[in-house]
């Protein structure tokens, strides 16, 4: 208002005689610079909007932690806490839904010879899981991931949940010449088929499995679809109308999934490059 009377002609001792301003407090106001310390609080309330953006599943921890790793400096998780919430932005995170659509076999179990191992790096664990598109029509991926490294290794979207699904992933490491001796997987009928298994003993791989209802005997790679799922398809979901729209979308989380995705632990967790 001050500056609108300002460029009318009119004396500022006027104006804020009109306005009642003491002639002290204005020039307070245009001496006026923030405080280094408001300043750094403006740069990172801008930087935190500009990091939810990008992943709105990320919650105050990760974002401080990105930050942490961007800026090289000591910040707490409280400070993100206070600022999201002044911002009145939150982690976008679903909550895990309904169940997936599952087989089931009559075979007798067979041995968990991943159990008791301390070791894990020559073993890749697999599993398929739902996705559903717009139409509500099923697709259904099929992952090969390491278990200790924890990063996707290999995978496929498929419209149907068979056998040459789950065996593709396994199929792909055997082609490029992944290292490994080991295949953990499920039960299901697809990973205990004519195929999956004579893939396997042809790559002279031993096969474990887990026990039947006990999905935490495949638990980082459960964790990992469970993730996808949460942090990313629920919020892409609307855009899928047909088995490569999936396909493309997880084509992105995976390169972030492997590369760039924080964890909520307090050391940074260093993934390697994907192979689709």
């Amino acid at each position: 208002m001050i500056q609108d009377q300002l460029s009318r002609g009119h004396r500022i001792t006027v104006i804020l005689r009109a306005l009642r301003i003491p002639s002290s407090t204005y020039y307070d106001w245009l001496r006026w610079h923030p405080k280094s310390r408001n300043r750094r609080r403006i740069k990172l309330k801008e930087l935190v909007q500009v990091l939810w953006q990008r992943r709105k599943f990320y919650g105050y921890v990760r974002i401080a932690k990105r930050i942490r790793k961007l800026l090289k400096c000591r910040l707490s998780d409280r400070t993100i806490w206070k600022v999201m919430r002044e911002l009145g932005i939150q982690s976008t995170m679903y909550r895990k839904r309904s169940k997936k659509p599952s087989t089931t076999t009559d075979m007798p179990q067979k041995p968990n010879l991943m159990r008791h191992l301390a070791d894990l790096s020559e073993v890749v664990t697999t599993d398929i899981t739902y996705i559903q598109l717009i139409n509500q029509n099923w697709v259904y991926l099929a992952t090969a991931y390491d278990p200790k490294a924890r990063k996707v290794l290999a995978w496929q979207v498929g419209q149907q949940m068979t056998q040459d699904l789950a065996v593709a992933p396994i199929q792909a490491l055997i082609h490029q010449g992944y290292t490994f001796k080991m295949v953990h997987s499920d039960m299901g009928s697809q990973y205990t088929s004519r195929l999956f298994e004579t893939t396997l003993t042809d790559a002279h791989l031993r096969h474990s499995y887990s026990r039947k209802g006990k999905p935490a005997d495949n638990g980082r790679i459960e964790a990992y679809h469970s993730l996808l799922k949460r942090e990313w398809v629920r919020l892409e979901q609307i855009n899928y109308e047909s088995i490569l729209d999936v396909t493309e979308s997880i084509a992105r989380y995976n390169t972030f999934y492997n590369h760039d995705r924080e964890t909520n632990g307090r050391g940074a967790c260093k993934r390697k490059s994907a192979a689709a």
